[in-house]
């Protein structure tokens, strides 16, 4: 996904606004939302709406120009399926696949026997399956290399 430059705008001046410092804001970024910047690859609109609703329990409960509450509900309305794809694109990073590999993967015999062709397809069972098929792989890896 990628941000508009008014969501863009937001998640440095919502921050600056609050005395959050450059580094804070990042560390926040990647923590809370899984993305180290606004316009890394990685940014997903749950991971978006995370970090908003972050600043906004930071902030009191309510941003400027926006509701009490907004974000905080904005980021429970989200389907977790927007994480758990940000966690299996982590993981298959980690394993040295493309995007391309991670969906050969979901839709092999070892995962969904063809019922999703692609990652982004997958609904939560699959992505959580897909998830934990990854770390497993990821820690023989390491074992094995160790």
């Amino acid at each position: 996904m990628r941000l508009s430059n008014k969501q863009k705008a937001l998640l440095h001046m919502v921050p600056a606004a609050l005395g959050i410092d450059e580094a804070q804001r990042r560390i926040i970024q990647r923590n809370v939302g899984g993305f180290w910047s606004a316009a890394d690859r990685a940014v997903t609109r749950r991971g978006f709406q995370c970090v908003m609703a972050h600043y906004e329990k930071r902030a009191g409960g309510k941003l400027d120009g926006f509701s009490a509450g907004y974000w905080t509900g904005q980021a429970a309305a989200a389907g977790p399926e927007d994480a758990l794809l940000w966690r299996v694109c982590e993981e298959a990073r980690r394993l040295g696949w493309s995007s391309g590999e991670a969906d050969r993967f979901m839709a092999s015999t070892h995962m969904s026997s063809g019922a999703f062709t692609r990652v982004a397809e997958a609904d939560t069972y699959w992505l959580t399956r897909m998830v934990q098929a990854l770390i497993e792989m990821n820690n023989r890896r390491r074992k094995v290399t160790v």
